[in-house]
């Protein structure tokens, strides 16, 4: 067997595991399934350990048998194709959500996905955001034009489920183990409810946002001007467009969502 021929064998049967290929067994000593076993078991073991450091919520509310099964089938059906491991699982969310279970399984889908978008606003480039003193000598007809983006780690979110309580409970427990608190049973929403995710400094921040901020903030940074947003909101606001949009702005500024196109 050619070098190159068995590398790319090495290399399919540790991504697909199962019983070791009849050329693999030629190729190497009598004992070559008890070692190979040692190496392909240890690859889904690695992958299984990663993603539990990815989504430590996930795997403390469903403990360290039922995430381990959880994640099998992802694994086999998503190996890895990125240089950092950082990067795998990105798609787990989905496929808990595609998985039959109901609402555990979408409270689940929640929750991984909350954890990914935490982690991607925590890893995400640094900006200096607009402070309300940047925008104080603007001229009252310059506020019309006005134009953002959101922050590089602006992440959002919308869940239909009590995920986040869910989230909650694991954090409690895990920064005191004194705490006995049972995790809330998975439920859906009346309503779905709108997150913001971003980083402030060192520290990864969220918040729940109604419908109509969540949707006008995902209009100012999608190009819309102040102007605009204005005239939208007199839509559905006809009494108080202009300060509901001005207060909403003065709170993302605030918060440090916003850099000034």
């Amino acid at each position: 067997m050619r070098l190159a021929d068995l590398e790319r064998a090495v290399q399919a049967h540790m991504l697909a595991g199962g019983t070791l290929p009849a050329e693999l067994a030629a190729a190497v000593a009598p004992p070559a399934a008890e070692r190979w076993e040692i190496y392909t078991d240890g690859y889904r073991l690695r992958l299984t350990e990663a993603l539990g450091l990815q989504y430590p919520a996930l795997a403390a509310h469903l403990g360290a048998e039922r995430f381990a099964a959880r994640v099998a089938p992802f694994i086999a059906a998503n190996p890895s194709v990125h240089r950092s491991i950082r990067d795998y699982g990105e798609e787990l969310a989905a496929f808990i959500r595609s998985s039959a279970g109901g609402i555990e399984n979408e409270m689940l889908a929640d929750l991984a996905l909350f954890e990914w978008q935490l982690a991607g606003a925590f890893d995400a480039a640094d900006a200096v955001p607009t402070a309300p003193s940047d925008l104080a000598t603007l001229a009252p007809t310059d506020w019309v034009e006005l134009a953002f983006r959101a922050v590089p780690s602006m992440r959002r979110l919308r869940t239909r489920t009590n995920a986040i309580p869910a989230w909650r409970a694991t954090q409690h427990a895990a920064a005191d183990a004194a705490v006995d608190e049972t995790p809330p049973l998975p439920a859906r929403r009346e309503e779905p409810t709108d997150w913001f995710i971003w980083r402030s400094g060192l520290a990864t921040e969220f918040r729940p946002a109604s419908a109509d901020e969540a949707a006008a903030f995902d209009a100012l940074t999608g190009g819309a001007r102040f102007g605009n947003l204005c005239e939208q909101l007199y839509e559905s606001f006809p009494d108080d467009a202009a300060s509901r949009a001005a207060s909403w702005l003065k709170g993302w500024l605030i918060g440090g969502l916003l850099v000034r196109v």
